[in-house]
């Protein structure tokens, strides 16, 4: 299984560099505010921050920009916008995933075990999908030499990563930010 965990963040980390040149390109196009959706009546004078929040599931990446009181002042959308035909994560890495989960299962490890082996896994597959996220937001942040309040996080989740700190920040703590 350690074998098969191996073989599974190899597929992971290169479906993820294929998708880098892409992230950047939706990335660009926020930071030069060119694709930002806005609502009726805001528009880039309006924005105090940008929010990245990804489903754990599917690993897709969504996007809105708040604005005074951390309103949410655009659309949200969804992030790889070129990704139809070569979308992440791959279908290979889809169905190595189940094989890992069916061999663990086959094993003589108690259930408990396995799940703590997954859980594991999966703990350690978002450590390198946010990692590969900020360098891609480094890098087309040093590249347009722009600066603008950033965070990433988990749907919904309470903290979120303070995208040029790198820091932890509550969600508490982003709304007394703007509410001034």
């Amino acid at each position: 299984s350690m074998e098969l965990t191996q073989k599974l963040r190899h597929i992971f980390i290169s479906d993820l560099e294929k998708c880098s040149p892409l992230m950047e390109e939706d990335l660009k196009g926020l930071l030069t505010n060119s694709t930002i959706p806005y609502l009726e009546g805001k528009d880039e004078t309006d924005v105090r921050a940008f929010c990245f929040e990804y489903d754990h599931d599917d690993m897709s990446i969504s996007f809105y920009a708040l604005g005074e009181k951390s309103e949410i002042i655009s659309d949200i959308c969804l992030l790889l916008t070129e990704r139809e035909e070569n979308h992440f994560p791959s279908d290979r890495y889809a169905s190595q995933e189940e094989i890992l989960e069916d061999l663990l299962y086959e094993t003589s490890l108690e259930e408990a075990q396995i799940e703590d082996l997954l859980s594991e896994y999966r703990k350690e597959k978002l450590s390198i999908f946010t990692h590969w996220f900020i360098a891609r937001w480094k890098n087309v942040t040093e590249q347009l030499n722009i600066t603008i309040d950033a965070y990433f996080s988990k749907i919904n989740a309470f903290y979120k990563t303070d995208l040029n700190s790198l820091e932890p920040i509550s969600t508490e703590e982003i709304e007394e930010k703007y509410n001034t």
